[in-house]
Parts: structure tokens; sequence; C-alpha cells
């Protein structure tokens, strides 16, 4: 078990109560009620703070649903919220990937200075089959993609590990994949790791506290 997993290991195993007594409330509130922050964070204090960095992000070149290429610099400036998972996904990327846009959305105008984005771990997923996708989540959610060498390389900078396992009843490729969402502050570092479970109450709160210091990222 390599440091990465080891340690978010341990924060989900601290966070699992803190995560179930939300997820009971999720449909009821949407409000500044939502619970602490069950993440980790980079020097936290809370019982979920892990007591070193994670070397998370990174560079990388994709491109994204339109065709255009973009690299880690044109999400500077901006907190970003990663998620890698893939479009045909039907396990946990469904999930993941509406809690984050419900937490965009709940965030209110504050949440138009955060941008979603969805890395594919599936190099067969071309720009048109992610537009078709991110089309269906959010508006504003980037699709990327790119060749297996730049997936390889962006799923290393967010130590993300990925497997095809098997082949879904239509043919599509089934993966077994790393399925935390990073938020990155507006220089591109970890600012925390959020379980793709987290209620999307939660989630915001979380992401409404970094947008309140500035989005400022973590020394």
């Amino acid at each position: 078990m390599n440091r990465f997993v080891g340690a978010l290991a341990l924060v989900l195993g601290l966070v699992a109560v803190a995560i179930g007594v939300a997820s009971a409330h999720e449909d009821h509130r949407h409000d500044a009620e939502a619970p602490a922050d069950p993440t980790w964070q980079p020097g936290g204090e809370g019982p979920a703070a892990v007591p070193f960095d994670l070397d998370i992000g990174g560079s990388f070149e994709l491109v994204d649903h339109t065709g255009r290429t973009v690299t880690e610099k044109d999400f500077l400036g901006r907190v970003t919220l990663v998620f890698f998972g893939y479009a045909r996904c039907e396990g946990i990327c469904p999930l993941g990937l509406r809690r984050m846009s419900e937490a965009v959305d709940l965030l209110g105008e504050p949440g138009r200075q955060v941008q979603p984005v969805l890395i594919t771990i599936d190099p067969d997923e071309t720009p048109a089959v992610l537009a078709k996708r991110v089309a269906e989540i959010h508006p504003r959610l980037v699709g990327l993609t790119g060749t297996p060498a730049q997936l390889d390389a962006a799923a290393k900078a967010y130590q993300v590990e990925s497997e095809r396992v098997g082949h879904a009843i239509d043919g599509s490729p089934v993966f077994q994949h790393g399925s935390y969402i990073y938020l990155m502050g507006p220089k591109g570092t970890l600012q925390s790791v959020l379980p793709p479970v987290l209620p999307a109450a939660a989630m915001a709160e979380v992401i409404r506290r970094h947008l309140a210091t500035g989005g400022a990222d973590a020394e």
C-alpha cells in the first residue's frame, strides 16, 4: 500500500461517521448547518488531519471536450475540483460527478469561481464522447482526454491508479479507479481531498471555506 493510499484510508476511516450522519440529512438541508469539514486538509487541525503533506497535482497537457489543448496553467487563478473517472462509468462516477456539480450550484454566485473538471481514465473516450456526457452533468464542467501517455502522466501527477477490469454488456470497458475529488487552489496546489460520497451540502461548505479566504493555497 503506497503512502497516498494509506493516508486516505486513514482519512476515510476517521470521517465515516460524519459522512453517514450528513448523508441521512442530505435531502433536507442545503444550508450553513452542514457538518464540519470531514476531509483531509494540508496543515489541518481537525480529526481528519493527516500529519504530512501529499504531493498531488502538477503539469499535464490534455484536450478538452471542445478539442482545445489545455494544460494545468489554464486553470490557475481559479479554485478547481478535479475528478478522475470516465464518461461511460456506471459505478462511482455518476455519484461523484453529481455531488460535485450540486456542490458548485449550492454555492450560488460564488460557485462561479469554482471550475469542475473531469479527467477521463479511458484513452478511447474522444472529445465528442466527453462533450455529450459533460453536457448532461453540468454546463460548466470541463471534460479532458488525451493520448494514453498524456492521461497516464496526469493520473500520476494526482496519484490516481486505474485498471481495466472487464467489459459491460454493450462491450464498453469497465475500469476500477481512484475516485477522490481534489480541491485545488488558485496556484494549483492541493487544498482538500473530498470523498465522492460526501453529501453535496458538506462538500459545498468545504469549498465555501476556501473561497472565504480568497481560495488561498496552503503553504
